[in-house]
């Protein structure tokens, strides 16, 4: 059985709040007590609220776990690059801390959110926080079903969590974030075919099709190294306002080389030119955050291992 958090390896649920947060320069002393109340209160929360499907997942990023002088480090930890297309400075939008809450009920999320905020009194300050919610279908903002070519279940740890690779760490995932303004106006201007060109699917039933042109979504995110397929469990979440509209696009994997693999394929020249998509897309924010596995020992707590 493996140890992995809540929220890894499961199925989406319908909403989903994603809160970014940094430590404050003043509470150094304290950052241990609070991440052991922040593991105990998320364990809490999620057997009071079992009936929505409630999970809080947690975890750091790159520059975080250097500040702490970790003496064991997840081996595949790095700070997101700026990728080609990019529209912001990912060391200015990486955060210390992610917690990812999701479930079918939207109360849970905010009684969830607002217990583990107020439970860490100051120790981290809140930096952003991402609302998405689960279309009818898994549809897309753009009216394509999302996650096609996911994993299934049963092969999603071997996709996604860390192993002989990195043993002190094994169970634990690598967490992509991406926050993507999609142009809709642009998108719905094109026609159906054109559409279907671009995602390598048809949009009635997500089947895809040989014929489909090899800059086509479809065709630019199947990449092999060393002929081995590199593979992600994407748990994204649309979203949408009056003023912007998009993808949380958020992946798993046992290392992010897996996901920039195809993100690198998927802005790349090679086969045609890049991936149709990205004419719409506009990342705007973005990070990448390790996600230890689920404290199974008393007194083990989530993010234990920066102070051992």
């Amino acid at each position: 059985m493996v140890n992995v958090q809540p929220g890894v390896i499961d199925s989406p649920q319908e909403h989903l709040d994603l809160v970014c947060l940094n430590a404050s320069p003043k509470h150094r002393a304290t950052l241990r007590g609070a991440l052991q109340r922040l593991s105990e209160e998320a364990a809490r929360l999620m057997e009071q609220h079992v009936a929505s499907g409630l999970t809080v997942t947690i975890g750091f990023g790159r520059t975080f776990v250097d500040t702490c002088s970790a003496p064991r480090r997840p081996k595949a930890l790095r700070a997101m690059p700026r990728f080609k297309g990019d529209e912001y400075d990912p060391a200015e939008a990486q955060a210390d801390l992610v917690m990812q809450i999701c479930s079918n009920l939207k109360f849970a999320n905010h009684i969830a959110g607002k217990t583990l905020l107020g439970g860490l009194g100051g120790v981290f300050e809140a930096k952003a926080h991402h609302q998405g919610f689960i279309f009818p279908g898994t549809r897309g903002v753009l009216g394509f079903i999302d996650g096609t070519a996911n994993p299934a279940s049963e092969d999603r740890p071997n996709v996604v969590l860390i192993g002989d690779a990195d043993p002190s760490f094994r169970d634990g995932s690598y967490m992509a974030f991406r926050k993507i303004r999609e142009d809709v106006p642009a998108w719905d201007k094109l026609s159906l075919k054109a559409q279907e060109d671009a995602v390598g699917r048809r949009k009635v039933d997500s089947a895809e099709y040989p014929d489909a042109p090899t800059t086509s979504h479809k065709k630019k995110s199947d990449v092999k190294l060393a002929g081995r397929e590199m593979k992600i469990y994407r748990r994204s979440y649309p979203f949408w306002s009056l003023f912007e509209s998009g993808l949380l696009f958020i992946c798993y994997q046992a290392d992010l080389g897996q996901y920039e693999a195809i993100k690198k394929s998927m802005i790349g020249v090679a086969r045609g030119g890049h991936d149709r998509l990205e004419d719409f897309y506009h990342t705007v924010e973005g990070g990448y955050y390790f996600m230890p596995p689920r404290p199974k020992n008393r007194g083990e707590f989530i993010g234990d291992f920066l102070f051992r």
